[in-house]
């Protein structure tokens, strides 16, 4: 059902943002995050204490996500938390290349859980549930959420590899291109879904794939 063309549109964008959810780096950001803040030059005692504080930020942003997401619209939240997620993590990433104060790269360890709370985070799981048609819609649900945990363990696995290999900084660069690319696919193929029913919202998704197949 999901292979179906009428569906496929609705499948990649599930999909899509699925997998970028993850490997813009959110979770490896919260699984490691006493380790990352360690390498700033804090001890390990005050890295357990930020990474609190960066879960409480998480979880504050998140309620504001909640407040806005039916009056601004998904994709307006969608663009903006990508948007600073990919300014932020450029910018993280120079705190570890140039040297930077640790209380600088916190800073913007901090505003980077912010902009993926007030948008990829919690938009994420409620596009997914408006993208695909009824009959589809558990089906597509699923696989979203089979991708996104698949993302999840792949890029916790390979993170601090990664981090071994190239560095912190270029680590951070690395995710802040994965926000981007989000970014460019969520401006061509992601339609506003609030106040529209699904055929309005599978009209606007068939146009954008549409223009792209012709």
């Amino acid at each position: 059902m999901l292979l179906e063309p009428s569906v496929r549109p609705a499948l990649i964008v599930g999909l899509t943002l699925a997998a970028a959810q993850q490997f813009a780096g959110i979770n490896t950001i919260i699984y490691y995050a006493p380790t990352i803040i360690e390498q700033t030059g804090l001890t390990a005692s005050n890295s357990i204490f930020y990474s609190v504080a960066i879960g409480v930020i998480n979880f504050l942003m998140t309620i504001v996500a909640i407040r806005l997401i039916d009056r601004v619209g998904r994709r307006k939240l969608l663009l903006f938390s990508l948007a600073g997620m990919t300014v932020t993590l450029a910018l993280l990433g120079l705190s570890f290349v140039a040297g930077w104060s640790a209380l600088v790269a916190l800073t913007f360890m901090v505003l980077y859980i912010a902009c993926f709370a007030v948008g990829m985070g919690p938009v994420f799981w409620v596009l997914i549930g408006e993208i695909f048609p009824p009959a589809a819609r558990a089906q597509g649900s699923g696989a979203s959420t089979a991708v996104n945990w698949a993302s999840n363990f792949i890029v916790s696995l390979v993170f601090l590899t990664i981090v071994s290999e190239i560095g912190e900084g270029e680590t951070f660069w690395v995710l802040g291109v994965i926000c981007a690319l989000a970014l460019l696919f969520c401006l061509r193929f992601v339609p506003e879904t609030k106040d529209r029913t699904f055929t309005d919202v599978d009209a606007a998704l068939q146009r954008r794939f549409g223009q792209l197949r012709g």
